[in-house]
């Protein structure tokens, strides 16, 4: 993550600079404009798609889990998963570790509002996720150089 490069309030700040460009942004697009879009694999080796939308001029976000191969799983299980991990961040002082610590799984910097994944956002994670990680079924291990 960036922290071998900045400090933990570097990273704060840019994660805060951010949002208030999101906030911006969102202020002046339609409902379900996507702001950002992040792929990333987790601690537990689980697969995760960030959507930052725009809903009521304000950025929200969804959170859409996979397993580690990108498989989606149920709504109810990636809503679930996002809150209790918003709820362990909530009890640390800082989002962003410091030096030693374990960064988070993905960016949970705050303001985000969080929203229950609606069915055109877990419809496109389902291609995005297997797409972007699983790709080793899909390298032919047969070819030479």
């Amino acid at each position: 993550m960036f922290t071998d490069k900045m400090g933990s309030k570097e990273v704060r700040d840019l994660k805060l600079a951010q949002w208030e460009g999101f906030r911006r942004l969102a202020a002046k697009l339609p409902n379900h404009h996507v702001l950002a879009i992040e792929l990333v694999r987790t601690f537990e080796d689980e697969t995760a798609a960030v959507f930052t939308v725009v809903k009521n001029h304000e950025p929200v976000r969804m959170v859409v889990f996979g397993d580690a191969h990108g498989r989606v799983k149920p709504v109810h299980e990636c809503h679930q998963r996002y809150e209790a991990m918003m709820a362990m961040t909530a009890r640390s002082e800082s989002l962003v570790p410091t030096d030693g610590d374990q960064s988070p799984d993905f960016s949970l910097g705050q303001p985000p509002v969080t929203q229950k994944p609606e069915p055109g956002f877990v419809a496109l994670a389902s291609s995005l996720l297997p797409g972007a990680f699983d790709v080793g079924e899909h390298v032919d291990s047969s070819s030479s150089k």
